[in-house]
C-alpha cells in the first residue's frame, strides 16, 4: 500500500481538501454491495471513477485513469479505523497545493505534477522490498 496526497484542483473540488488515498492493486481489494460511480477528470486531464456506497453515500473507491495507473484502486484514507497510525509518503499536484497547507516530515517524495505512473510504482515496489 502507497498513501499519497493529492493536491490537485479537481481532488480538491471533490473532497473540499486535499485527497489522501491508499493505492492498491485492484486484486487485493474485495467489495461487498453496490456502489454508484461518478467520473472526474483528474489533475492529469484523464477521467477518474469514483464509487459511492448507494446506501450512505460515502466515497469508498476511485479508479485512477488507466492511462496513469492501470489496474490500481484508491482507498480514501478515512476509511481505515487505524487512519490516525497511517501517513503520506509522496504528495502529487504540489504546484496546485494551497499555499497554507505544510509538508509534514512523513512524505519523502513531492511531484510538481501527477507523479507519473512509473516513479509511484517504483516507490511502491521499493516500499515492498522492505
Amino acid at each position: 500500500m502507497l498513501i499519497i496526497q493529492c493536491n490537485c484542483m479537481n481532488c480538491r473540488k471533490l473532497s473540499g481538501s486535499y485527497q489522501l488515498g491508499c493505492l492498491y492493486a485492484v486484486t487485493e481489494i474485495t467489495q461487498s454491495g453496490e456502489t454508484d460511480t461518478y467520473q472526474f477528470e483528474g489533475g492529469s486531464g484523464y477521467l477518474n471513477t469514483a464509487h459511492f456506497c448507494k446506501n450512505c453515500h460515502v466515497r469508498c473507491k476511485t479508479h485512477p485513469a488507466p492511462e496513469v495507473m492501470e489496474g490500481m484502486v484508491g482507498i480514501p484514507l478515512g476509511l481505515f479505523n487505524t487512519a490516525k497510525d497511517l501517513s503520506p509518503k509522496a504528495e502529487i499536484w504540489t504546484s496546485e497545493k494551497l499555499p497554507f497547507l505544510g509538508t509534514d516530515q512523513c512524505i519523502s517524495e513531492s511531484f510538481e505534477d501527477s507523479g507519473i505512473a512509473e516513479r509511484l510504482m517504483a516507490m511502491l515496489e521499493k516500499m515492498e522490498d522492505r
